[in-house]
């Protein structure tokens, strides 16, 4: 057991979870993943032991705990990577963090509408405020890959905090049938073919629980 604790949600339904467990498996980092289903009588009291927000994710090391993806990450990028969790070049850097401030706070409509289901695949036409904010997605994806790619294959070239906060948007466009450019399908293509990405994948699909009516979209 490493003193780096994860506590994670379901990997069906908790796209916050997703982004910093990405950024670990994807660094290499040693990590003890807690995972706690969120929908259970008990769930509230089993967080309270690891969160004082009571919501996943929770990052602990050595006696520091820190809540909400974003913190995470940036603690893991500044802890543990020497800030390579960001692109080295200052343009990349400064467009990245605009990137993941934008997916973190944004998109609401989109984040209720077409919610992360791994195990959902289902063509869903968008209204028109959905429509917008996909079409922003798309604008996104394209431009970083067209601006911002040289040197790898991922949002800015080579992987980083960006692609984490990327991936849970990229399962729910790929899921509701989004119509998306052909520069963002490609990159798509890549995010999903990431094999830790894979394989949260496939844990998510051996998962049992249903999302309760009341925390749907």
């Amino acid at each position: 057991m490493t003193d780096l604790q994860l506590i994670t949600g379901n990997k069906n339904f908790s796209p916050s979870s997703l982004r910093p467990w990405l950024l670990l498996q994807e660094s290499g980092i040693p990590f003890t993943e807690i995972a706690i289903d969120l929908f259970k009588p008990d769930s509230a009291e089993k967080l309270g032991i690891y969160s004082p927000s009571l919501k996943v994710p929770v990052l602990i090391h050595e006696g520091i705990k820190v809540w909400d993806s974003l913190p995470i990450c940036e603690y893991l990028s500044e802890t543990f990577l020497e800030n390579r969790g960001w692109p080295c070049n200052l343009k990349k850097k400064a467009a990245a963090r605009s990137v993941v401030a934008e997916l973190h706070s944004d998109f609401q409509h989109f984040k209720r509408d077409w919610p992360m289901n791994c195990q959902m695949q289902v063509r869903m036409k968008p209204d028109e405020k959905l429509e917008q904010e996909i079409a922003r997605l798309d604008a996104i994806m394209y431009c970083c890959r067209r601006k911002y790619g040289e040197g790898g294959d991922y949002l800015f070239g080579q992987f980083s905090i960006a692609d984490c906060f990327m991936a849970p948007a990229v399962i729910a466009l790929r899921a509701y049938g989004a119509q998306l450019s052909w520069k963002t399908n490609l990159y798509i293509d890549t995010l999903l073919a990431n094999p830790h990405l894979q394989w949260w994948l496939e844990q998510a699909q051996q998962e049992m629980e249903t999302l309760p009516l009341d925390k749907a979209g």
